[in-house]
């Protein structure tokens, strides 16, 4: 199954395979973090990668069914900045609009206040 086709069935029916599940939301995961990390390159600050991490990544990457909750992707670096995005938004992200622009609204509240915290300590 294509991940369109995934995707419309698991918004029809709220289910998938665990495996395709388990595979759209890692993309979904791995797009948003990149997603942040590019925004904070272009504040041409410096960060360390591996400071920006999913909370419980791999516990919650591999739940087999859609989570009502939400996945808490931290920057612990100074200042500690988390956002918050709902598991179904991060399984749709990159193919339903919707969920973009959701997450895009949080990655730049995110963005903002780390460039707000730099600003202030120029």
């Amino acid at each position: 199954m294509h991940d369109m086709e995934s995707i419309k069935a698991l918004k029809q029916s709220g289910t998938l395979p665990p495996q395709k599940l388990m595979e759209l939301r890692s993309a979904g995961m791995q797009a948003v973090r990149l997603e942040f990390i590019t925004r904070l390159l272009r504040l041409n600050i410096q960060i360390t990668t591996l400071s920006i991490y999913w909370e419980d990544g791999r516990e919650f990457v591999q739940i087999p069914t859609v989570q009502d909750t939400q996945r808490k992707l931290v920057c612990a670096t100074d200042p500690r900045v988390a956002g918050k995005f709902d598991d179904m938004t991060l399984l749709c992200y990159t193919y339903y609009p919707e969920a973009k622009t959701t997450i895009d609204t949080e990655i730049d509240r995110m963005v903002a206040a780390i460039k707000d915290f730099w600003l202030k300590k120029l």
